[in-house]
């Protein structure tokens, strides 16, 4: 029988890190289960996609050892190959926002053997411009929070800090006038900001209602938040983002496969939670089960 080749990549500056001995308990699951492996440790940004580029088309496993940033460079590397091997996801950031769509914890023994149990599940990949992203992408106000709020504090209270570096900048904020076409709706408003959500999760909190499929149904779910011109209602903001049962009138929502944004001066993006490019016009395109994970049955 066929040994199953797997590429082991690790980002030893992950959130929450990797200690040896939870990377090692992981590592003996696949050897006991017959697995071949080579190992590779991230050096600086954007080593992991460079280095599956390269190499990943000689392997059937991609084990990611990292957070949802580590996980979204994998996945740049994975959408340019032809062969494209299934992914094991070992989530070490702080969040886990993707990684919890799959029943994955940190738990790195029990990711393990998830991945050797063998059951897979196909997810959607979202598309803005030349990057791929997993679960999110979001433009405008707040996209700085996510990469700039401070890893200590968010290993301390966990998901508030997001809460409290995003009250911080309300008072810097104005909105940006945009042109947005959603699925050949065309239309002008002025934003704050905007999500587009693959998943259930952004920054550990739920803003999408469950459902089974919400990561392979082929669809975005898009948040849009509205400029006000009562300074007040500016901190109902998150509130709005977090609850879509409030029915704030300022937030809407809505479901779409492709989105053209075009703005009049260059919006900042992240995705993933990583700092994006900044852009005049932005085309985000879903593809539809696109890739493949281990997740728990």
């Amino acid at each position: 029988m066929n040994r199953k080749k797997v590429l082991v990549l690790i980002n030893p500056n992950s959130g929450k890190k990797n200690s040896k001995e939870s990377v090692l308990d992981a590592l003996n699951v696949f050897s006991a289960n017959n697995y071949q492996m080579e190992i590779y440790l991230s050096q600086k940004p954007m080593d992991v996609t460079r280095y599956i580029e390269e190499n990943g088309e000689r392997f059937d496993v991609v084990a990611v050892f990292g957070g949802d940033g580590t996980l979204n460079e994998a996945t740049n590397g994975l959408m340019k190959l032809k062969h494209k091997p299934v992914i094991s996801y070992f989530p070490t950031g702080t969040m886990n926002d993707f990684g919890t769509n799959f029943g994955l914890t940190n738990d790195m023994k029990q990711c393990a053997n998830i991945a050797c149990a063998g059951h897979i599940e196909s997810f959607d990949v979202g598309k803005m411009n030349s990057r791929y992203f997993n679960y999110v992408a979001g433009f405008g106000a707040f996209c700085n929070v996510s990469y700039e709020t401070k890893q200590e504090l968010k290993k301390q209270i966990g998901n508030l800090a997001y809460i409290i570096k995003a009250i911080h900048e309300i008072p810097n904020l104005h909105p940006y006038h945009v042109k947005m076409n959603l699925d050949g709706k065309v239309f002008e408003k002025d934003l704050m900001f905007g999500l587009i959500i693959n998943g259930n999760r952004v920054a550990g909190f739920e803003m999408v209602e469950q459902a089974d499929n919400t990561f392979k149904d082929g669809l975005f779910d898009i948040i849009l938040v509205e400029h006000t011109p009562n300074p007040l209602e500016l901190y109902n903001y998150p509130l709005g983002v977090l609850h879509p049962e409030l029915n704030m009138k300022y937030v809407e929502r809505y479901q779409v496969k492709s989105i053209i944004i075009e703005s009049q001066e260059k919006l900042a993006w992240t995705l993933d939670g990583e700092e994006g490019e900044e852009t005049l016009v932005a085309r985000v395109e879903n593809i539809s089960q696109a890739l493949q994970i281990y997740a728990r049955n």
